[in-house]
């Protein structure tokens, strides 16, 4: 069996709260048939936003329903126990929270693993979310992601071109055209 008695390739996620954060909204997950209802809730919820239109923001929002669906199984699967999924927002960035009952084990991104045998979760979080780490209470353990907020392009004036600096560009136009 894969693993025993033999070292895992393991790399820890970073242990620490994460950045302080205004609560949007907050999901209690008591089953794996709640995972649908998460995705759809979070959809509305980042709608209701009003991030921006287009494509950044659409795959923002595709990386967030992932990745929320990841922490979450895992906090299923593995605390045996309702999750908690909990949305924030900073100034510049979307923060994913989720909380279990399972203290005493803590989240392992494990990299050594064949194709198929599942337990790609954290890796998919760290390769999709702009930060992430893990850190417990007294009642519960709470793996985050962040994600940050596409900027507004700015949009820049029509450059205004002086009157003389027009008439030096006809001058020098109809004296390359002659």
């Amino acid at each position: 069996m894969l693993g025993e008695g033999k070292p895992r390739a393991m790399v820890g996620l970073r242990s620490a709260p994460p950045p302080p954060a205004t609560a949007l909204q907050q999901w209690v997950l008591a089953d794996y048939a709640d995972l649908r209802l998460l995705r759809a809730a979070l959809r509305r919820t980042l709608d209701a936003e009003n991030l921006l239109p287009g494509k950044e923001v659409e795959d923002l929002a595709h990386r967030m329903t992932v990745v929320a669906t990841e922490l979450a199984t895992n906090a299923l699967s593995h605390a045996r126990s309702p999750a908690t999924v909990r949305l924030s927002r900073t100034r510049k960035a979307l923060v994913l929270d989720v909380a279990d009952g399972a203290l005493s084990a803590p989240p392992e991104v494990l990299r050594a693993r064949p194709l198929g045998a599942g337990g790609r979760g954290l890796q998919i979080v760290q390769e999709m979310a702009t930060d992430s780490g893990w850190y417990t209470t007294n009642h519960a353990k709470h793996v985050w992601a962040e994600f940050g907020i596409p900027r507004r392009g700015r949009r820049f004036a029509t450059p205004r071109i002086s009157v003389f600096d027009l008439e030096t560009f006809i001058r020098l136009l109809r004296r390359t055209g002659s």
